[in-house]
């Protein structure tokens, strides 16, 4: 399911749907399906690319990443230099030794310049929009609800002309409770 974010300015032209709609005045529209009942369900969905510092506001606390795995898909196309390179990552949003949210990834690195800036430059995967200060385009593309309502889960992919994140993201059962995060 492709979840419609509509976005207009005041002239009623449609703008697009990245990092910027934080910052202009227009009408926002997100229509989530009618099972994601909480309002912090439907905000956590709709973090295009901040969850962890909306996690962290959340809980007020604290909110780290813990890298599980990160290497490229094909080693070789490093060497070579052969575009796309893609990377596959797996992590953890991490609150006081909680686990908040799991996201395995792939990060498609389109062009040289993206290459150049992790491969020589060393620059983290998920610092490159910022690195390139490009506001890269959100799109989610499902959203669903456990069969006991406890948990949820997201994928969504975040795309510029040099680099496309998809992202599968799962929230634990519990993690919407305030204290969740405080009973470790």
């Amino acid at each position: 399911m492709v979840v419609q974010y509509c976005a207009s300015a005041k002239n009623g032209k449609a703008e697009p749907n990245h990092f910027g709609d934080v910052m202009s005045q227009r009408e926002t529209s997100c229509m989530l399906p009618a099972v994601f009942k909480t309002p912090v369900q439907r905000i956590m969905l709709m973090a295009n690319g901040n969850l962890q510092r909306v996690l962290s506001a959340y809980y007020n606390l604290p909110v780290s990443v813990e890298v599980l795995f990160n290497e490229p898909e094909e080693p070789w196309r490093l060497k070579e230099r052969k575009l796309p390179i893609r990377y596959c990552r797996d992590i953890n949003l991490v609150c006081n030794r909680a686990v908040v949210c799991s996201a395995q990834s792939t990060v498609d690195l389109l062009t040289s310049k993206a290459a150049d800036l992790v491969i020589s430059k060393g620059v983290g995967i998920g610092q490159l929009f910022r690195y390139m200060n490009v506001l890269p385009t959100f799109t989610l593309l499902e959203a669903h609800l456990s069969d006991d309502n406890a948990s949820f889960e997201r994928l969504y992919e975040l795309r510029s002309d040099d680099v496309v994140c998809t992202i599968a993201e799962k929230f634990p059962d519990g993690m919407l409770d305030p204290d969740f995060c405080r009973r470790r």
